[in-house]
């Protein structure tokens, strides 16, 4: 297991050949919980939280575990997001959180309405019966959106 060999890699697959700017063009486009146990581009394996990540710049696409993600991605919280998406996917009923929401509307599987109402309704301890169903259909379709990278 490598820094350098993630840094590395990241840097072969991205525009600039300098660190500090090529982490710059690289977002999540989705994260996976994987039945099937992948490497890390740092050089580790098992890993089964995984960032689908995407270059801003030159389209090109990696996979990192959700930990050597926040070593390029600081302001990403992935523990927090995994977490929140093991949540829901075992009680669709549960709250996301909001570094998961942001990440939802940044991906466009939420709207900007969509993520207003959740950030207001999901610290609340008695929801309307049209809030709850309103939330859950919110996770649902997060959790389709997410689920979609295992179809291509």
């Amino acid at each position: 297991m490598s820094q350098t060999q993630l840094f590395q890699r990241i840097i072969e697959l991205s525009n600039s050949k300098f660190w500090d700017a090529a982490k710059l063009e690289w977002r999540v486009s989705n994260i996976e919980i994987s039945d099937d146990p992948e490497t890390c581009l740092c050089g580790k394996f098992p890993i089964i939280e995984l960032c689908h990540l995407l270059n801003k710049v030159n389209g090109n696409q990696t996979t990192v575990g959700n930990h050597c993600v926040n070593k390029f991605l600081p302001n990403l919280s992935s523990s927090k997001i995994m977490a929140a998406f093991k949540r829901i996917r075992k009680n669709i009923e549960k709250s996301l959180n909001s570094e998961f929401i942001e990440l939802a509307l940044e991906n466009k599987w939420i709207n900007k309405w969509e993520r207003d109402f959740y950030l207001d309704v999901m610290r609340k301890q008695k929801l309307t019966d049209k809030q709850k169903d309103k939330k859950i259909q919110i996770n649902e379709k997060v959790v389709f959106n997410v689920n979609v990278i295992r179809k291509r």
